[in-house]
């Protein structure tokens, strides 16, 4: 599922539509309400801000989610889950630029750290216009709203598995460590040689670990 104003999803803007975590949250539920065939309850994985979002929906819907999913993600307080160097990082690029310097710190991977990547990036992000709303996303994220406190975690009682990259240069490891003791039924799983964005850099590894976590 892509979140609202990214991907595929619609991409409101105008003076009317404030990007939140808690707005893209509630997009995500009232989509899983809209299911012909509706499940009673979802298993739930959230990748880096949608990890943000995830975390959103069981605090507030915790009877939709089953287990829950969270792969270097995004939605602690932001001072204390961020690295300094990352708090500084172009998340919305404008210019290829951006895309290259935020490519360069997301991922662990020659491959992904190339220019040309960078310049697929910065020409599909290009295309979007709604970035100022994107930007308020940015924004409403650092300022801490909507973030999960340690008492929010010590109440999800949810199965988790929380699956982190070692190398993570945005949300360093000690935040996947740290998120998952504040969660009373969560287990951690690290990535080797593994920067952000576990699902394109170690995809096998990644999909493995996941499938092994919702088989069991």
């Amino acid at each position: 599922m892509d979140l609202l104003g990214h991907g595929r999803s619609d991409k409101p803007a105008g003076s009317g539509v404030t990007y939140r975590i808690r707005l893209l949250a509630d997009a995500v539920v009232g989509a899983v309400e809209a299911l012909p065939d509706r499940p009673r309850r979802v298993d739930l994985l959230g990748h880096s801000l949608g990890g943000a979002v995830a975390l959103d929906i069981v605090r507030r819907c915790p009877r939709l989610v089953r287990r829950l999913v969270l792969v270097d993600a995004a939605g602690q307080p932001v001072e204390e889950t961020v690295d300094v160097l990352a708090a500084s990082l172009p998340f919305v690029p404008r210019s290829y630029e951006d895309a290259r310097r935020l490519l360069s710190s997301s991922v662990n991977s020659r491959l992904l750290g190339h220019p040309l990547v960078a310049l697929a990036a910065a020409l599909y992000k290009g295309r979007r216009k709604n970035r100022s709303q994107l930007m308020k996303l940015v924004a409403s994220m650092a300022a801490g709203e909507d973030a999960v406190k340690p008492r929010d975690l010590a109440r999800i009682s949810n199965e988790t598995l929380v699956l982190w990259g070692d190398r993570d240069r945005i949300f360093p490891l000690a935040a996947g460590r740290r998120l998952a003791r504040s969660l009373p039924n969560a287990r951690l799983e690290i990535l080797p040689r593994c920067g952000h964005v576990p699902p394109t850099e170690r995809p096998v590894a990644f999909a493995r670990r996941v499938l092994a976590f919702l088989d069991a």
